[in-house]
């Protein structure tokens, strides 16, 4: 992925995006080690994504119309979710989980026939989904919250055929 962002590197980022930071303030807004911290920031710092000023860390306001519509093309973005389902996947069957069910990851697949009106109803409760999340994202603007980055939820939902999925899986071999 050279042009795109790995996702710890979009987490840095999106903690930076709120508000600069130092690096201890990252830390606990990613909960991303430190260590792996000292890796991930001089990246991003040749790349003229982020600035550092007197143990502060910023986005590079100056530059960042050059490198965001490039993370942000359409080949970035399909790494990147390849590698937050692939993530979500591993999570999710590892053998030895941390979580509880409730709090750790969830993952549903199902396969079904549906009637005509039963798709309908389905693209409805997606749309309502949709809804929903924009919801909570334009309720953050008019009445923030302290969460931190890390903290986020990842929600995962979508509709296919059967058969083109097959067919993508067979074009991709």
């Amino acid at each position: 992925m050279n042009d795109g962002l790995l996702m710890i590197e979009r987490m840095v980022i999106e903690s930076l995006s709120k508000k600069e930071k130092n690096i201890q303030e990252i830390e606990i807004d990613t909960n991303l080690s430190h260590g792996l911290l000292l890796n991930i920031l001089p990246n991003l710092l040749m790349r003229n994504m982020i600035r550092y000023r007197s143990g502060i860390y910023s986005i590079d306001k100056d530059h960042c119309f050059e490198w965001l519509s490039e993370v942000n093309k359409k080949e970035n973005v399909k790494e990147e979710a390849r590698e937050i389902f692939s993530s979500l996947v591993n999570q999710y069957f590892k053998k030895e989980t941390q979580f509880s069910s409730q709090n750790g990851p969830q993952l549903k697949i199902q396969k079904v026939w549906l009637t005509r009106e039963e798709e309908l109803i389905l693209k409805s409760h997606m749309a309502t989904l949709e809804g929903f999340f924009n919801g909570v994202k334009e309720a953050r603007k008019y009445h923030p919250q302290r969460e931190k980055t890390c903290e986020q939820r990842v929600v995962v939902w979508g509709l296919s055929h059967y058969s083109d999925l097959i067919e993508g899986v067979l074009q991709a071999v």
